[in-house]
């Protein structure tokens, strides 16, 4: 992947398009092309294409492509109407009950399994006690994954240590529509995620400070609101019933991996077992992925349209304007981890300085980080934003592309602000957070 931190050789300084001959769009520090005709817009394009398998398979996966682009624009067709319509529920169709009945088969083979080994245990023979014991060990992995509240780890801050930044997020879920939190972490991610955990399901908010840390007051707003919509916009994927199956799949898809290397011991016996029983493990395996393949196609069209709801929420508690440019700065994961990877590789003077040192080196990483992105050029964020549109990329798999999620933004014109920052609070923000900005910096760059 080409990152901020590579330079383009592709047209000599001051050079015109090859193309069109129009200016070209040439800082050194990132790709040199031509937004006019969109020459070089995307240099791994040529490299990937010349990879793609020839002859049928090439057919095939052509038409693939094709069809997910169909598909991702029909969804942003589809959320433009719910915008129109200010709806901000998803559609629960064919797909949507394919997903909870997978859920539930993925459930009952766990109170299966639980049960069987307990009657085996109450009322079988020895044998059938003995095997008891491993069925129960066997439905404790196979038992839905629900998640924990962390309140100690080194992230985690409590309304006691970060009154304003609880006040703020209580602001914006008030405005949301969504109730207030139980814990906000603050991650070395460039990231943001909003779920409930635990039996209680207790409500936690995770806010990755490389990205927060980039992002004016307002597209702060605009990032905690987009979290608190999953609270709202019934994402069934964050539920407890197809959310717990989903992370319960993960977990048997990590125990089935086959080991390879395994000969279950010395003699031609117990190699044959070694490889009779990574077959079995292969066959599980497989199986659970394409179950977790089937349920991701299912969840699909109703994920992506929340992740869409999630952004229109966004736009009417923070503004249209905050929403689009927090869209456009989570293109910028790229450059921040160049920058992250450029600092791990600096050499490391003054470890041992003092207190005082060590935050003012902290705020200088910050500083830096946030100039380096102001100087990233108007024409490289284009270009970014253009790339998505040609490769239909998007943050991860379960969102839509993130140049249609700007267009969408762009739909909804000027809207006044439900939930402004201001200075006072941003300043509280600064403070409350300086301890975890530090663990960022030593976690990320390796100072101490």
């Amino acid at each position: 992947m080409i990152t901020a931190m590579t330079p383009s050789a592709v047209a000599a300084p001051g050079a015109p398009c090859p193309t069109c001959s129009a200016p070209l769009a040439d800082d050194r520090r990132f790709v040199v092309w031509c937004p006019a005709c969109e020459w070089n817009v995307d240099p791994l394009a040529e490299s990937a294409a010349d990879t793609v398998p020839q002859g049928r398979t090439g057919r095939r996966t052509a038409r693939r492509r094709s069809a997910e682009r169909a598909v991702a624009e029909q969804m942003y067709t589809e959320a433009v109407k719910a915008a129109e319509a200010a709806s901000l529920r998803p559609v629960r169709g064919r797909a949507w009950f394919a997903a909870m009945g997978i859920a539930a088969l993925v459930h009952l083979s766990t109170v299966v399994v639980t049960g069987v080994s307990l009657w085996w245990l109450v009322t079988g023979s020895m044998f059938l006690r003995v095997l008891g014991v491993p069925g129960l060990a066997l439905a404790a992995l196979l038992r839905p994954r629900l998640g924990r509240v962390r309140r100690r780890d080194e992230w985690s801050l409590t309304r006691a240590e970060a009154p304003a930044l609880y006040g703020l997020a209580d602001r914006v879920a008030s405005a949301s529509g969504a109730p207030p939190v139980h814990l906000i972490r603050a991650t070395g991610e460039f990231n943001a995620s909003y779920g409930r955990v635990g039996l209680r399901r207790r409500r936690v908010l995770t806010l990755g400070l490389p990205l927060w840390e980039i992002l004016a007051p307002q597209e702060r707003i605009a990032l905690l609101a987009h979290e608190f919509g999953h609270a709202v916009n019934g994402d069934s994927r964050r539920g407890l019933w197809l959310g717990s199956a989903v992370r319960a799949l993960v977990e048997w898809y990590r125990l089935t991996r086959p080991d390879g290397g395994a000969t279950a011991g010395p003699g031609l016996v117990m190699l044959i077992a070694g490889w009779v029983a990574n077959a079995v493990m292969l066959v599980v395996h497989k199986s659970v992925e394409a179950v977790l393949l089937i349920l991701h196609r299912c969840t699909l069209r109703t994920g992506q349209r929340a992740e869409y709801l999630a952004d229109l929420l966004a736009v009417r508690v923070a503004s249209a304007s905050a929403t689009r440019t927090l869209l456009e700065s989570m293109l910028l994961g790229e450059s921040v981890e160049a920058f992250f990877h450029r600092k791990r590789l600096a050499p490391q003077a003054g470890r041992t300085a003092g207190e005082a040192s060590r935050r003012a080196r902290d705020a200088e990483f910050w500083q830096e980080l946030r100039a380096y992105l102001d100087s990233v050029p108007e024409a490289e964020r284009l270009r970014r934003l253009r790339v998505s549109a040609l490769r239909m990329g998007s943050v991860d798999s379960t969102h839509p592309p993130t140049h249609l999620r700007v267009a969408l933004v762009e739909t909804r014109g000027a809207h006044e602000a439900a939930v402004v920052a201001d200075e006072a609070e941003t300043a509280a923000l600064e403070v409350e957070l300086a301890g975890r900005r530090a663990a960022v910096v030593a976690s990320q760059t390796e100072f101490r």
